[in-house]
């Protein structure tokens, strides 16, 4: 699956989206909400615990870490983030090392509501 058509078919080009919104006033909304659909995600993956589960959590968390670089890094921190031109491609390419790629979407999904959200509250 391309990066481009990584939430299927008639969604918005996820790259130019996810550009758009690390560019924006809303980066840091964004990122601490992706962090925390991805968390209870992989609490689920856990929680379940079937075959392959352990991998996936192991990806989700590989994620999670990229993402808290990116918000260290926003914040001003100490912690190195990544150029915001690769950064979905870095979480994709940690997601499918466990076959996440699945959750990762899911959490993109959610973060993407909470920051549609929060600017149609403005």
């Amino acid at each position: 699956m391309a990066n481009e058509d990584f939430l299927g078919h008639g969604a918005m080009n996820v790259r130019e989206k996810f550009l758009e919104i690390l560019g924006s006033e809303s980066r840091g909304t964004f990122l601490v909400s992706l962090g925390n659909h991805l968390g209870i995600l992989m609490r689920d993956i856990l929680r379940e615990g079937g075959s392959g589960d352990l991998r996936q959590a192991r990806a989700c968390n590989e994620v999670m870490i990229a993402i808290w670089s990116q918000v260290g890094a926003t914040i001003g921190g100490s912690a190195a983030g990544y150029p915001d031109s690769e950064f979905l491609s870095i979480l994709i390419e940690k997601a499918d090392m466990g076959n996440a790629r699945h959750h990762l979407r899911n959490a993109i999904e959610g973060a993407l509501l909470v920051v549609e959200s929060a600017e149609g509250a403005q």
